[in-house]
């Protein structure tokens, strides 16, 4: 199968994985820089390199295109690539507004090529347990959840040349699912309602950053639960993350800072103090070699698996496009919460078909 990859400052990575995978073929990369272009070559020996994506998605040696570019451009390259007869492997968020799912959605329905965002928290080893242990009836009816992505991305608003990038004027609400997809993946549930809360700190420490320095939304949920998700890019610390899910027979915590992804702690039944604690691991991934995924870990090349997988077999990935939808909407509702101040609709992309 062969494969491009576009958008290199992040996808580099992503780039050593499919190029070491023995069932993919990296055969061409696109960025716009042209040195991480060269850098790329010089490393992977690629066959093609493009500085133009549209030229980039009109090789028709390519079976599957992933992107990651940044985030405002996701929406309209994915719908390029599946408009060109490619399978899409999309970086987070799938899109930023909501007229751009509409579009997603109407260029996929008529299309059989396959789409997946690639959501690492899907994979994550505490989330994967959390999973396992609601599928065993552990936590029984979900009452109430909460997700906290914390991500100092000082290092990330500004380019080279002290520009803003992307991310600079970027809701928090706007990149939610790190903290939506281990719920939703693992519930089935979608979020039908949000509402919207902003604060910031003092205007000196902003380093020129364009919106609130954290978003939280409340979410109602489809079967009748409670969701609170909260999320920051102008926090003090580098990366925090946290997942809590409450149900009527159980409960679940991830561990926070350094031990979210991996340490969970969890009890049953109404003894308090009957509660486990667990280190999760990620499976073998040995066919991929030694030195591969950082940034997202180990799960990019679970992803990858995923992704490839589904286009071999014909079957759909573990975050397809409606559930990728099903996981960003909210946050966009969320959004849309804070201008009007009421309580906004989540629609469900499926409607739109």
């Amino acid at each position: 199968m062969n494969v491009g990859v576009a958008g290199l400052r992040f996808g580099m990575s992503w780039a050593q994985v499919f190029d070491a995978y023995d069932e993919t073929d990296l055969i061409a990369i696109c960025d716009l820089d042209g040195e991480k272009r060269d850098q790329a070559d010089e490393q992977l020996g690629v066959e093609s390199l493009y500085e133009s994506f549209d030229e980039f998605v009109s090789d028709e040696r390519l079976d599957a295109i992933a992107l990651f570019t940044p985030a405002p451009l996701h929406a309209e390259q994915s719908i390029k690539a599946i408009e060109a007869g490619k399978h899409v492997l999309c970086a987070v968020p799938a899109v930023l507004e909501m007229e751009e799912a509409r579009s997603l959605v109407e260029a996929a329905s008529q299309s059989d090529r396959i789409y997946m965002m690639a959501e690492n928290w899907v994979y994550e080893p505490a989330a994967v347990r959390a999973h396992e242990l609601y599928g065993d009836g552990a936590f029984g009816q979900i009452y109430y959840a909460e997700a906290e992505y914390y991500h100092g991305v000082e290092g990330l608003r500004r380019n080279p040349d002290g520009s803003p990038t992307w991310r600079n004027s970027l809701h928090a609400l706007q990149y939610p699912t790190h903290g939506t997809s281990p719920y939703l993946h693992m519930t089935g549930d979608r979020f039908t309602e949000a509402m919207g809360f902003a604060a910031s700190g003092r205007a000196e420490f902003t380093g020129g950053y364009e919106t609130d320095w954290i978003q939280t939304a409340m979410f109602r949920t489809e079967k009748g639960g409670l969701f609170r998700l909260s999320n920051s890019f102008q926090n003090v610390h580098r990366m925090s993350h946290f997942l809590s899910f409450h149900g009527d027979v159980g409960s679940f915590e991830t561990g926070r800072f350094n031990e979210a992804r991996t340490v969970c702690y969890y009890s049953q039944g109404r003894d308090k103090k009957q509660v486990t604690r667990e280190v999760c691991e990620h499976p073998d991934l040995s066919q991929f070699g030694e030195g591969l995924g950082r940034g997202h870990g180990r799960t990019s090349m679970q992803i990858v698996l995923n992704f490839v997988a589904s286009i071999q077999n014909g079957t759909q990935p573990s975050v397809d496009l409606m559930s990728a939808l099903d996981m960003t909407l909210p946050g966009i509702a969320g959004v849309a919460s804070l201008r009007s101040g009421n309580w906004e609709a989540v629609p469900d992309p499926r409607t739109w078909v």
